[in-house]
C-alpha cells in the first residue's frame, strides 16, 4: 500500500503544478503590452547628417 500512497501523492503535485502553471500563463497572456515605439529608421546610405 505505500507505494499507491505515494502513486497518488505524485500525481496529485504533478496536478498542482499543472493548475499553477495554467493560472500563470492565463495571467500573462491577459496583461497588454504597450505597443512598440514607432521605427524610426537608418538614415539612407549616402545621406549627410
Amino acid at each position: 500500500m505505500p507505494a499507491t500512497a505515494e502513486l497518488i501523492g505524485a500525481l496529485l503535485a504533478l496536478g498542482g503544478l499543472g493548475i499553477l502553471t495554467l493560472c500563470s500563463v492565463r495571467s500573462i497572456t491577459r496583461r497588454r503590452l504597450p505597443p512598440p515605439p514607432a521605427a524610426q529608421g537608418c538614415p539612407p546610405r549616402g545621406a549627410r547628417v
